[in-house]
Order: C-alpha cells, then sequence, then structure tokens
C-alpha cells in the first residue's frame, strides 16, 4: 500500500520505516496499544484481546475484534499498514516478534508510565502536538482534584487493590518503577496522593490476607477493582478479615473497574475515581 510519507525510526524492535500518516492500524491490546493510538489520531480498525472496549475510549464505528489470541492470518487479514502491539515476544497474545513481516511495528511498554509511552510514540509518527494537547487536558483535571482535596491528598494514606480469591491474596495496584506497575498507581502518584510502603509486599505486590489487615491499619480509604465482575466483592467481603480493616468497618471503600491497565482515555476517567475516593474521606 503505497504511503504519502514515511519515516526511519529506532525502537526495540530495531530500525525501520513507518508511514507517517497510516491508514489501516491494528491495535493489538485494547487498553495499552489502542489508547494512545485513538489519542494520537490514528485510524484504527482493529483490534484483540477483548471484544468489550471500555466505554471511556472513544472506539471508531465499525472497529473489528480480530479474535483472541491474535493470529497472523487474523492481522494480515485486515491489510494493515501499521501494527501497535505491546512489546512482549513470545506471548501468545502479544506476539509482537510475529508481526513485523506483516506492516510495520510500533511496540508498547507496559511497565512505562502511560504519558512516557504517548509522548514515544508522537515522536516516532512526527505526532507531538497532539500528545501535548492530550497530557495538558490530563493535568488540567489532575488539577482540579488537587484544588478540591488538597488536605486529603497531602495527608490521608489511600490504596487500590485487586483481589485473587484462588488463593486468598490481596494485590496492591502501584505506580511506576514498583512491584506492581498499574494504571490506577500512575494516576495517584500524578495526583500526589500518599499510598503505603511497599516494602512488606511480596513479588507483583500481593500479600496474604492475614497480612492485609496490618498492612492497610492506617489507610484511610481503599479503591476497589471490580474489572471482572462482583464476584471478586462476594469473595472479599465473605472473607472473615475483611470487615476487620478499619477503612472497611468505616465504609470507605470505593468499587470500580478498569483501573489495572489502561491508556491516557482510561487515565482521564480514573482522575474522577480518585476524586470519588477522597470524598468518602
Amino acid at each position: 500500500m503505497a504511503q504519502s510519507t514515511s519515516r526511519t525510526i529506532t525502537t526495540s524492535l530495531g530500525t525501520y520505516d513507518i508511514p507517517t500518516d497510516p491508514q489501516r492500524v491494528v491495535a493489538i491490546d485494547h487498553r495499552l496499544d489502542l489508547e494512545p493510538a485513538l489519542a494520537l489520531g490514528l485510524p484504527v480498525i482493529a483490534h484483540s484481546l477483548s471484544e468489550d472496549i471500555q466505554p471511556w475510549v472513544p472506539a471508531p464505528e465499525g472497529i473489528v475484534y480480530i479474535g483472541v489470541p491474535p493470529t497472523r492470518e487474523a492481522v494480515l487479514a485486515q491489510n494493515p499498514d501499521l501494527i501497535i502491539c505491546t512489546d512482549l515476544p513470545g506471548t501468545e497474545y502479544w506476539p509482537i516478534d510475529k508481526l513485523k513481516d506483516i506492516a510495520p511495528v510500533l511496540p508498547v511498554d507496559y511497565e512505562m508510565d502511560w504519558k512516557a509511552n504517548l509522548e514515544r510514540m508522537a515522536g516516532w509518527l512526527g505526532r507531538e502536538p497532539r500528545a501535548a494537547a492530550f497530557l495538558a487536558d490530563y493535568d488540567q483535571a489532575l488539577q482540579a482534584v488537587r484544588t478540591r482535596h488538597t488536605d486529603a491528598i497531602g495527608n490521608r494514606l489511600v490504596a487500590a487493590v485487586w483481589y485473587e480469591p484462588e488463593d486468598g491474596q490481596l494485590q496492591f495496584l502501584m505506580g511506576t518503577g514498583t512491584k506492581n506497575v498499574t494504571l490506577a498507581g500512575q494516576v495517584l502518584a500524578d495526583l500526589g496522593g500518599r499510598s503505603i510502603d511497599e516494602t512488606p509486599l511480596g513479588e507483583y505486590g500481593l500479600v496474604s490476607m492475614e497480612n492485609a489487615g496490618t498492612i492497610l491499619a492506617d489507610v484511610d480509604a481503599i479503591m476497589f477493582d471490580l474489572s471482572d465482575g462482583n464476584s471478586r466483592r462476594e469473595a472479599i467481603e465473605a472473607h472473615e478479615l475483611w470487615g476487620r480493616i478499619p477503612a472497611v468497618a468505616a465504609g470507605k471503600v470505593l468499587w470500580t473497574e478498569g483501573i489495572y491497565y489502561g491508556g491516557g482515555y482510561a487515565a482521564k476517567r480514573l482522575i474522577g475515581e480518585w476524586d470519588k475516593l477522597y470524598a468518602l474521606i
């Protein structure tokens, strides 16, 4: 497919040419890959991983779900001129190393802050003004919440968690550079909020329910991710130790969803969720 312009870039995949005005973009991950693509105004025609795109993401009309895992054949059938894929070579769900000969691929680093991923992608594509405008809007929303909850953000402890019913472990959703990099932690850090010390947490931010009470003893409010539905809420509320946590006993829990992974649109929406949480304190 002929392109009006192209540029040479260097990524984790090497040095190669990409179109600066792509017409048919496939974003593999419906969160990490799709969101920055849309924020930069790319014409995304297809995606994978989950058929359901979160309602706060402005998915284009007619976007195609190519199934999961995203096979080479399914991607090839979309005739893409650019592919965006989370950088996890050797994996079935993010087969970045198997897509390079279909079309140029832009990698997304899932451990990198979503803002850095957006700016890096914008730099590759020459779309820096779009990224700057998106980030300015994000910063404005952050400042509004800081103004409303200045004292709470600066002086109260909060935490975002996810529960693993199968092994009875609570997982803490932390920010960039921690044991468990998540969107909830990144947005909290951008707000300037205070959370728990990650030192006593195990790998991936996990801790047993027996130890969770001690770690959460001084936390004023808790954000709980229900991305898989209410089954996790039912499971955690049935646990005898959950109700003994002071913030839980005081009713300072915000039940929400979509806070683990995501890009700029999920981050903007998460500002509102932290706003709701601080309003509980």
